[in-house]
Parts: C-alpha cells; structure tokens; sequence
C-alpha cells in the first residue's frame, strides 16, 4: 500500500456530582470496538454498509469501526465507505464494492500535501476508536443533583490544548448574575481581567498574546449588584510553536487525504485533536461530523467522549443519549 496516498477503489460485484451509568444497550448497538490496536478504521460510511468477519454473519458497519486482517468491508449499491490504514493509507470504496483488509493495493507515488500522512495519526484515531465507552458498555454519564447552577460554569477552553494563542472564552448563564468578570492568570500571576455583559469574550486586541508551551488558568466571576454569586476556573494549555505546527501540518495532510470537508475528514481530524488532548478543536470537528452525517450516531458518541473527558458531564450525557437514540431508528 502507499502511504498517505488517496485511493479511489471500484470493484463491482462480488450536571453535578458525576457516576458511571451502565448502558449496555449502547454498547450492543454501536459497531463493535477491537481492544487492540486494528489494522484500519472505518473513517466514513453511507449507506447499508456491512463487514463480514470469516464465518460469522455481516454486520453494520459504522464510523470508527476497527478492522481486523481478514475482515471484507462490503459495500452496497448507492453506498459508499472510507477506509484508513494504518500505513496512512485513505481508501475510497464506492458502490458495489469490496475490499479484505490485509489486501493488496496497486502501488501509487507519493505525491501531494495528502502524502507521507504521520504514523502518529493513525495512533491517535486508534485509540480513540478502540478505546472508547462502546468497548466496555461503561459510558459516563451525569446524574443530577440539584439544580442546573451545579453544571460547570465553564465551556471553552476547558481542559484542553490550544493551538492559538488568542483564544476566545465562552461560559454559561448563573441565574441572577447581571455581569461576568473573566481573568486569565499565568504562572505569575494574573495577566488580565475584563468585565461583560455577555456569555462569551473574544481575546482582548490590546492584550498581549499567550506564550507558547505555557499553561494558563482563566476564570469567571458571576456577579449581580449583591456581589459574587458563582466563580469557576479551568486551566487550559497553549502548545509549543513546533508541537503546532506539526498538528497543523497533519490536519492538512487529513483533510487533503480525506477529500477535504468530508465525514471522513471531520471523524479523522477529531479523533487525532481528541489523542493530543485538543479537545475544542475535536469537539468542533465532531459537530461539524454530525450535521454532514445527521442520521449517525457515531458523532455524538465521540462528542460525549470529548465532553466526558473535559468534565462536562451534562453535556456528555445528553449527546450519549442522541447516540443511543439513533441507534434505534430503524
């Protein structure tokens, strides 16, 4: 196979204090999660897509299915599927189609921004893919306690990576609050603070911008004319100028290989940003994923990933229950 090559394949015939909620129904529905590290991923899927595993009978495919040498992605009549390797190969199947994983693909150059696609890529959406609530049937979810003034204030950036510099903040609503002062601190000590109306502040243009490689800590102050009703901070991480680059670099590789703003180049691109912990940016690439493919619950699985692991766990729960709903549609 060619590494990083693009190849179009044709082959007719043949809220609160947070718990752990068990929802097996979701595990059994979604596609099946191999424990160890696969040999490709099912990038996107449209229509009745099927994979058949030696003897046992087909079963749906669906996004970020992991393969195994051996398995037959078989794809039907006006479907279509992406496959990604782990060589960095992004394969194309198209109707009436069908490839065996561990199967020969005609060699092509490398060529182009898609080529040369890192092997670190194909780690990341591994992991992602075979590491996530499917796989044990364990999906975190909230259970509410209370009121919704115990759901995290704090939106974005929130636990997270950032590749700039000059982020924009964004908050929820505290019942009562008539103002929201926002201050970003460094390692020593607060850098600045503004005060809106608003539940969200672009970075101010007369502040200087956050340096590179260093972690920061932003917090909201919700006030009314009584004083402080509600106050919550989240760190965050501007990464190295290096470390961005090269995650820029492989985003572009992606959306090249996965021809551009596709399914697949959304699902790829997120679970890569989700590996190095960029979680804004995976969450934007995974809504991005569920308005293209609105009938799949794949994206809002990996949604409620993203949300789980940043500590919004309402959020998490609601997109987890979406998910569990698409996958009873018939």
């Amino acid at each position: 196979m060619v590494f990083g090559r693009r190849i179009r394949l044709s082959m007719p015939s043949s809220r609160g204090c947070a718990a752990l909620l068990l929802i097996a129904t979701l595990a059994g529905a979604l596609p099946a999660l191999a424990a160890a590290a696969p040999l490709a991923v099912l990038a996107a899927v449209k229509g009745r897509v099927q994979v058949v595993r030696g003897s046992n009978p087909a079963q749906p495919a669906g996004f970020g299915m992991a393969l195994e040498q051996g398995d037959q992605v078989v794809v039907p009549a006006a479907g279509a599927a992406t496959v990604f390797f782990n060589d960095g190969n992004v394969i194309e199947l198209s109707e009436k189609s069908r490839i065996t994983v561990g199967g020969k693909v005609p060699a092509r150059p490398r060529v182009g921004p898609g080529s040369d696609l890192s092997g670190e890529v194909y780690s990341n959406v591994s992991r992602f893919v075979t590491g996530g609530s499917a796989q044990t049937g364990l999906v975190a979810m909230a259970t509410v306690r209370g009121s919704d003034t115990s759901a995290p204030i704090l939106l974005a950036p929130r636990n997270t990576g950032m590749l700039d510099s000059r982020p924009s903040f964004a908050w929820r609503a505290v019942e009562g609050a008539t103002r929201y002062r926002v201050s970003v601190s460094g390692e020593n000590g607060e850098l600045w603070n503004r005060e809106v109306d608003g539940l969200a502040l672009d970075y101010p243009t007369n502040a200087e911008s956050l340096a590179a490689g260093g972690a920061y800590l932003w917090e909201v102050q919700a006030l009314s004319d009584n004083g402080l009703l509600r106050k919550e901070g989240s760190g965050f991480e501007v990464l190295k100028t290096e470390d961005a680059a090269g995650v820029r670099s492989n985003l572009d590789r992606i959306h090249e290989s996965a021809g551009g703003d596709t399914p697949a180049s959304h699902f790829l691109a997120g679970s890569y940003l989700f590996g190095r912990r960029i979680y804004d940016d995976a969450a934007r690439h995974f809504k991005a994923l569920a308005q293209l493919s609105p009938e799949a619950s794949a994206p809002h699985e990996a949604l409620g990933k993203v949300y789980r692991d940043q500590g919004l766990m309402d959020m998490a729960a609601a997109e987890f229950q979406q998910a569990l709903a698409l996958t009873r549609q018939p």
